[in-house]
């Protein structure tokens, strides 16, 4: 097994992860609370075998959404949400019958490709999920029918899905953000 020296691979990402100042994983924490940071909404994560940042979310690289003034393009999400940079939001309310954890539920949202759980969007038997305006009925559709064999019953995964504004959404995740801080302390 080699290691990376000082020009190598691993040295070179962390010098690409300091951005004046701000480690790129600290400033998108910063975002996770609903405000939009510098980076314009784009979770963007390292590709070692490239050495380029890419958007886990629409896919782009770093250099490719940044403008020639610098600043970055918003991030218009999933390509199931066809560019549109607006956001709505689904509070599911999972069903305490369910025997899954909401890790299995916010994959399942994610494999629709057209909703994603955010950071800090489970509390208390509730995921908070994003999506755009044009498919939000679609990935409510779609969540309805997650199910699961027990007993020899179907269960759905939520008992409840609540329709949130892009504002009430932010505030739920805001809520989150502060009671995780308050349990756990600040994310490093």
């Amino acid at each position: 097994m080699t290691k990376s020296g000082p020009g190598g691979p691993k040295a070179r990402a962390r010098a690409r992860q300091e951005r004046d100042g701000v480690k790129y994983t600290r400033a998108l924490r910063g975002a996770a609370a609903g405000a939009q940071d510098r980076f314009g909404g784009h979770e963007f994560e390292y590709e070692q075998f490239n050495d380029l940042f890419r958007c886990t979310e629409c896919g782009v690289y770093e250099l490719a959404a940044r403008g020639a003034d610098g600043a970055i393009a918003p991030c218009p999400g999933l390509a199931g949400y066809g560019g549109d940079t607006e956001r709505v939001y689904l509070l599911l309310t999972q069903n305490p019958d369910f025997p899954y954890r909401t890790a299995f539920l916010a994959c399942e949202v994610r494999a629709t490709g057209i909703g994603r759980a955010p950071r800090f969007s489970w509390r208390d038997g509730r995921l908070l999920v994003e999506s755009a305006p044009s498919v939000v009925d679609e990935l409510a559709r779609r969540i309805e029918q997650i199910t699961t064999t027990v007993d020899g019953r179907p269960v759905p995964a939520v008992s409840r899905i609540d329709r949130l504004t892009a504002e009430a959404g932010r505030a739920v995740i805001e809520e989150n953000h502060a009671a995780y801080v308050a349990e756990r302390g600040e994310p490093a």
